[in-house]
């Protein structure tokens, strides 16, 4: 009973850590043609039907066709093409 309720409150801790520091994922998409994400900590595997990414709260797997990351920055990325799925994992 006390692991739980210390599991409990570490994550409770973690969820307000993360909005107070700005550490969450936020993403906006346009269309079906592009989609920004902020906080992307790694890019998993790139080609041009099938991207995956580390985002700082999940596993992001984008399908589609003529896929490419237009700008990488340290605040986040961009993706562009013509996107037929978008999964969160």
């Amino acid at each position: 009973m006390r692991l739980k309720l210390k599991e409990e409150y570490n994550k409770a801790v973690a969820r307000i850590c993360r909005k107070q520091l700005y550490l969450n994922t936020y993403m906006s998409v346009t269309d079906n043609t592009r989609i920004e994400i902020e906080n992307c900590k790694r890019i998993i595997e790139y080609n041009d039907i099938y991207i995956s990414l580390k985002a700082a709260t999940i596993t992001l797997r984008i399908w589609g066709k003529n896929l490419k990351i237009s700008d990488y920055n340290t605040d986040g990325i961009v993706v562009e093409g013509e996107f037929s799925s978008i999964e969160f994992e």
